[in-house]
């Protein structure tokens, strides 16, 4: 007979790797930096939930907190200057339990030439059979 731990030890074991949702949630993560460009943002924009929201790190030790539309207008502006911007993930780490997942990651930003770096956390939730992300945290790595 199995006992309630192995329930639960099972319940929590990640997916199978080859999984069809474990395929759309790595494609999500994809858009995440392959759609962050001023011609795709609209498309960028519907990996979100509308209730999502960011938290960032500041150099100073407080934290600021956006919505999706704050975010989103941040964005925008953002890459409407039409500086170079590029955002690539490195040392990328998913982990799915059922319909929810978790994305941590470290964040290369080049911005005409000068590169940030960072950590991120995605929080993903499947919904009616697509990964959208819930949640951002990030920071980005202090200066030398």
């Amino acid at each position: 007979m199995w006992s309630a731990l192995a329930f639960a030890l099972l319940a929590a074991a990640p997916a199978p790797a080859d999984a069809p949702a474990d395929v759309a949630l790595r494609k999500v993560v994809a858009d995440y930096v392959g759609l962050y460009r001023h011609e795709t943002l609209p498309e960028w924009r519907k990996l979100f939930l509308a209730s999502f929201s960011v938290a960032s790190t500041n150099p100073d030790g407080s934290v600021r907190l956006r919505n999706l539309d704050e975010f989103y207008t941040a964005q925008e502006k953002y890459l409407a200057s039409g500086k170079a911007i590029r955002e690539v993930l490195e040392n990328v780490v998913v982990e799915r339990r059922g319909r929810l997942a978790s994305v941590w990651a470290d964040f290369v930003l080049t911005e005409e030439g000068e590169t940030s770096r960072g950590k991120l956390c995605l929080l993903l939730i499947e919904e009616k059979g697509a990964w959208r992300i819930q949640a951002l945290i990030f920071g980005y790595a202090a200066a030398d």
